[in-house]
């Protein structure tokens, strides 16, 4: 993994840590409200793991685009 493949996932672990939080925030409003769980505590984990797995590919694929365009 070169620097700007690390420094793409901490990107994508920061936008995966804020899917996260914003999952667990909108399940445990609905908690307050109905008393029931909107989500499993499994979807709001792989939620926010995937969601920096996804945002990770997408930084990499546009520096690869980047570096493509900037080497012709």
């Amino acid at each position: 993994m070169n620097e700007k493949e690390s420094f793409n996932w901490k990107k994508g672990a920061f936008f995966g840590f804020y899917i996260y939080m914003l999952i667990s925030a909108a399940n445990y409003f609905y908690y307050l409200v109905t008393e029931n769980s909107l989500f499993s505590p499994a979807f709001i984990f792989w939620g926010g793991l995937l969601g920096a797995f996804i945002f990770e590919f997408i930084f990499n694929l546009i520096n690869k685009k980047q570096s493509e365009v900037n080497a012709k």
